[in-house]
């Protein structure tokens, strides 16, 4: 009873100091000392030796086990390489098949994971290598590290993967099966069955009316398929995606329905709680073995164990010890939305059990909200309403539902109908209310402010100092919504969207928001192209981070899919005011169907030479007739901001490129947009000597099959002395200005240059 007592008198205070301590090593490193320091402090403080013992002890055993994980994702880093092979043991579960592509995660002899992708024409080819159990697989192709952020407020997927144990990707051209993996051990048995029958399940929902596949996986395996946010985008918006994370509401209703059945059938607790022991784990296992999972599997069997050995364990010493595990396996879990509301959602819900269904629910969203603002910069004003209204449903009806449908559906095709129905049902009610007005882009506020919102919403929820930490709360918000929205800086960015184009044209206080064609994909090898648009990942994402939801002008070079591809995501996305393009591109047919049916609030206006871009210095240079949005009739732009005169050339040629010359002979440019991604097609050495730029800018695609830039066009800036910004290298180009008179400073993302 002693060593019990300790733990609930030590483990919250550690835990909060282990996960600051985590900051320090895996994200915010600064603010994280500040935390840790100024925590380890409260704790001296409290003048307990036993505590600061155990603190002292905590910091040296987690400082070390958090540098050992740091140089093991150095060491365990492979350089690049072409034409390697590897040899990895792959589970059932962790092959993925899709149209035309398959992926796959496996480990290699050492245990390194390592993830890869393989491409054929042939669906045929990509069924025959679907595993049913686990097995050893060569793979070859070239090994990279997974692609990093190279946009400003981009999700870096190379961090997440890090934090996950990933360091190597493979990109597979020759993928060949060996043989059946064989268990060590009765551990590694449990595992691999556990492996394949997860397999097994997600390949049976397949046979499922789409919605209820949906549901099934998403709330029981942890399967999440490829058009799954597209299909529930609604689930989203409305911050209900929760419901799907298998976490505590999961597991509590599966150990409630576990212990009525055996108790039914008289066993006694005891039995009942080792039972649980041993089902728990498997259970992780098959929904997928996510993190926030994790935590809810620890509390429960740490729940269980202090049952069996008759330990007095708090909530709060749950929820700690919960912690301090969930660091020890997973150090950087803290560092990502779905950790950070895991463990701050359920420490919200020990200090609002008391209250009432609403109170609890506005508080929880409080909890949520800074984290929610910082990761994905937006919030709809219904959410709490609908998570307090649909909770209930979901938690009585449909989630039940769905379970028995899912099992016995093949039994009862009559049950399997309607709950495919009733969720279609649910789903378009969904639908309608995310459509309703309330979807506030607030911008991604600093990370102090969040720090500081997340302090005064726990003082609240501690139920001390209310009235000021309320109003301390509403200022924080308000300033920082006021903060972001009227920016006193203007810019021009070039966004790295691969092989394409893509820039932005923003006034100080954002008067005025202009957008430069969309980037886009272009579909080769037959390879389909699947998942969110650059256009969604990179440039809206990062003009929700700063807090804008309308474009006044977007400007539309020609019709080539790199340069307008993501329109239709643009449109959708954001509500713009004006659609401009070159005069006579209306009448291209194919271009008209990909861009009608967003045209509902947009006004579409043809343009040439000598027309303006309204309420900006933006003025046309080029068409100077009627085209078809081709190369040749790509609409050219120059205006003055910050100080700098700029021109925007889109894909035009050298002839093109002369003709603006011939109709504009004092035209001159301080930053030129080189033409066509740098190609020789473009940027004629007798037009850049004749505009004089002082830079350049490229936007081309990384180990683009073009060749973009050409070595003639970088030949050409270099005799001249132009130096040159290009996003292969330099990632996100940005130019921040006060006024348009004054000078500004370069940014680029990827080298941390300013000038």
């Amino acid at each position: 009873m002693p060593i019990c007592t300790n733990i609930n008198h030590n483990v919250i205070w550690i835990a909060i100091l282990i996960g600051c301590l985590s900051g320090c090593f895996f994200g915010l490193t600064w603010l994280s000392l500040i935390l840790t320091l100024v925590w380890f402090i409260r704790i001296c403080c409290l003048k307990q030796r036993r505590l600061m013992a155990w603190a002292a002890v905590s910091i040296i055993f987690f400082g070390v086990w958090f540098w050992h994980t740091q140089q093991a994702a150095i060491s365990n880093t492979m350089p690049d390489q072409t034409g390697k092979t590897l040899i990895l043991k792959v589970q059932p579960d962790e092959l993925r098949i899709e149209a035309g592509r398959l992926q796959l995660s496996g480990k290699t002899a050492d245990g390194q994971t390592i993830q890869g992708q393989y491409f054929a024409d042939d669906q045929a080819e990509l069924d025959r290598y679907r595993l049913t159990k686990t097995a050893i697989v060569q793979v070859h192709g070239d090994i990279s590290q997974p692609p990093p952020a190279t946009n400003a407020n981009e999700f870096d997927f190379r961090q997440y993967q890090i934090h996950q144990g990933i360091y190597n990707t493979i990109k597979i051209d020759r993928l060949t099966p060996l043989t059946i993996s064989n268990a060590s051990g009765p551990v590694s048995w449990w595992v691999n069955s556990c492996h394949a029958l997860r397999a097994e399940l997600i390949r049976r929902t397949f046979q499922l009316p789409k919605t209820l596949q949906l549901y099934v996986q998403g709330l029981f395996l942890g399967w999440r398929a490829t058009d799954f946010y597209e299909s529930l985008n609604a689930v989203t918006d409305l911050g209900l995606i929760h419901l799907f994370s298998i976490s505590g509401f999961h597991i509590v209703w599966i150990v409630s329905l576990v212990e009525f059945f055996l108790k039914r059938f008289g066993v006694s607790r005891l039995p009942i709680a080792v039972c649980l022991l041993i089902l728990l784990p498997t259970y992780y296992i098959l929904a997928g073995s996510q993190m926030g999972l994790f935590r809810a599997v620890i509390v429960v069997a740490l729940g269980l164990l202090a049952e069996i050995f008759n330990w007095r364990l708090t909530g709060l010493t749950l929820w700690g010890l919960s912690l301090l595990f969930g660091l020890f396996v997973q150090p950087a879990l803290l560092m990502h939305l779905g950790g950070q509301l895991s463990y701050g959602l359920a420490l919200g819900l020990l200090f609002t059990h008391q209250m009432g269904p609403l109170k609890t629910t506005i508080m929880l969203n409080l909890v949520s909200l800074p984290l929610i603002l910082y990761h994905i910069y937006q919030w709809h004003v219904l959410t709490m309403f609908v998570n307090l209204l649909i909770l209930p449903v979901f938690s009585v009806c449909i989630f039940p539902l769905v379970l028995v449908a899912g099992v016995f559906g093949h039994l009862m095709p009559w049950l399997v109908n309607f709950t495919e129905w009733l969720l279609l049902s649910f789903t378009a009610g969904l639908n309608w209310v995310d459509g309703l007005p309330g979807m506030i882009v607030f911008g991604k506020p600093a990370v102090l402010v969040v720090a500081s919102m997340m302090i005064f919403t726990l003082v609240i929820l501690s139920r001390h100092y209310v009235r000021r930490a309320s109003a301390l709360l509403a200022i924080l918000y308000l300033g920082s919504f006021l903060w972001i929205h009227f920016p006193r800086t203007g810019e021009v960015t070039f966004f790295d969207i691969g092989q394409g184009d893509s820039f932005l044209v923003r006034a100080p206080f954002n008067r005025q928001v202009t957008m430069i064609d969309t980037g886009g994909r272009v579909n080769f090898g037959g390879q389909k192209i699947s998942g969110r648009s650059r256009a969604q990942r990179i440039s809206l994402n990062y003009l929700k981070s700063r807090g804008i939801s309308r474009i006044d002008n977007l400007c539309l070079s020609h019709q080539d899919a790199d340069h307008v591809g993501d329109v239709g995501d643009v449109l959708q996305g954001v509500n713009v005011k004006r659609l401009y393009v070159p005069i006579g591109m209306t009448n291209n047919q194919q271009f008209m169907k990909r861009v009608r049916p967003y045209l509902v609030q947009t006004m579409i206006l043809p343009v040439q030479a000598g027309q303006t871009i309204s309420g900006t210095t933006l003025r046309v240079v080029h068409p100077f007739k009627p085209g078809m949005g081709t190369n040749e009739d790509s609409m050219v732009l120059a205006g003055d901001m910050g100080g700098l005169r700029w021109l925007f050339t889109g894909d035009l040629d050298r002839a093109g490129e002369k003709e603006i010359l011939a109709h504009y002979p004092e035209l001159r440019t301080d930053v030129l947009k080189l033409g066509h991604h740098g190609s020789k097609t473009s940027s004629d050495p007798e037009v850049v000597k004749m505009l004089q730029p002082k830079i350049g800018v490229i936007s081309a695609g990384r180990n683009n099959r073009y060749g973009h830039p050409n070595q003639e066009t970088l030949a050409t800036l270099a005799a001249d002395h132009i130096p040159v910004f290009n996003t292969q290298h330099d990632g996100m180009i940005r130019y921040q200005f006060v006024n348009q008179i004054g000078s500004g400073r370069w940014q680029t993302f990827l080298k941390e240059d300013q000038t």
